[in-house]
């Protein structure tokens, strides 16, 4: 509880972060960046000003990432029918990283790094299955994890450690701060583990 309230007091605090912790982003933003499976150029377009936005693509070009893309597209299609639809139904409590690996492991590919970080992987992910890819923000939330795997797994462990009563009480505030109602894709445990991490990082 006390990681929260100072993780929502750090949010408050960051005037260009939505005070609605993107409850609005996730019903009416990401409607636009979804695939339904279908990578192209068609989605990419739509998709690409979001990882943009978010300082997901900075140190490589757009027509860099673009290139790197789309030589993958047949297989990021081929990986998200296979480890990702299936569960779109589950959030990151309800999944081991065995079960959606194949698809950030591809997506890793396409922004390579000499240090390997995971924020690329986990903005692109996010993006798609905001339920199950919980997203990294280094100046928030400081950079322990080399990998995108490693950040889900202490992620999961996270919440699946955490006390059900506290679970509900946590679940009870955030609620309450976004101060309107609810989107029914509101990305809850993943925007929970990710308060509470900022909150203990600052």
């Amino acid at each position: 509880m006390d990681e929260l309230r100072n993780g929502i007091k750090v949010w408050r605090s960051k005037k260009t972060w939505p005070q609605d912790f993107h409850n609005t982003f996730y019903e009416h933003d990401l409607a636009v960046a979804r695939s339904d499976g279908l990578f192209n150029d068609q989605w990419r377009n739509r998709f690409y000003p979001t990882l943009r936005d978010w300082v997901a693509t900075r140190l490589k070009s757009s027509a860099f990432l673009t290139e790197r893309a789309r030589e993958r597209f047949p297989a990021l299609s081929e990986r998200w029918a296979i480890a990702v639809a299936p569960h779109l139904d589950k959030d990151i409590a309800g999944l081991e990283w065995r079960q959606i690996a194949p698809f950030p492991l591809l997506v890793v590919e396409i922004k390579p790094l000499k240090v390997p970080k995971p924020v690329f992987t986990a903005k692109f992910c996010h993006f798609l299955a905001p339920q199950i890819f919980p997203v990294i923000d280094t100046e928030a939330m400081g950079s322990p994890f080399s990998t995108y795997g490693e950040y889900f797994e202490a992620a999961r462990s996270e919440w699946l450690e955490t006390n059900a009563a506290i679970q509900d009480r946590i679940i009870a505030l955030l609620t309450d701060e976004v101060g309107a109602p609810l989107f029914s894709g509101f990305a809850m445990k993943s925007k929970l583990i990710e308060i509470c991490i900022i909150g203990r990082y600052r």
